[in-house]
């Protein structure tokens, strides 16, 4: 057993607070400096898809409020052709402001069918905002995205 006196656990107390706060506003500040790439197309109005839109936004169904951060449902459409050449090459989910803010990406072949996934992740407690990004073989880049509340952090 070892033997700590008062001083010396009063000072091993207040360097590990220290170290805690340290690091959390350092996780803060690498979370904060997490953006989207500014080529990504972007619906103008997300509840009235126009042309290219329609096809290249992708649709996420997530809770208004999540109780438990570990295990957040997420889901994602997408009505686009996949054809030899025209497909959806890959998806990417993020959440800007999560400690981790990249969840998954998931590669694709025109064989794949449609891109469409209902998976679990984990998040940290606050309003978040989860992004679906994906790249089309002829028009590049494009983004979805929905709002949440995490209540209970996953983090």
């Amino acid at each position: 057993m070892m033997n700590v006196n008062r001083r010396d656990f009063i000072q091993r107390v207040g360097l590990g607070v220290f170290t805690v706060t340290l690091g959390s506003m350092a996780l803060s500040r690498v979370a904060s400096a997490v953006t989207l790439p500014n080529d990504l197309n972007r619906a103008k109005d997300k509840y009235n898809l126009q042309g290219l839109e329609k096809q290249h936004t992708p649709q996420l169904k997530v809770p208004l409020v999540a109780e438990d951060g570990r295990v957040v449902p997420v889901e994602m459409t997408l009505d686009h052709p996949m054809e030899e050449d025209h497909y959806i090459e890959s998806v990417t989910f993020v959440v800007i402001d999560d400690p981790l803010a990249a969840k998954c990406q998931y590669n694709f072949t025109p064989q794949s069918g449609k891109p469409f996934f209902k998976f679990q992740s984990r998040m940290d407690a606050g309003t978040k905002t989860v992004s679906a990004i994906v790249v089309c073989s002829k028009h590049g880049r494009w983004v979805g995205d929905a709002q949440m509340r995490i209540v209970g952090g996953g983090c």
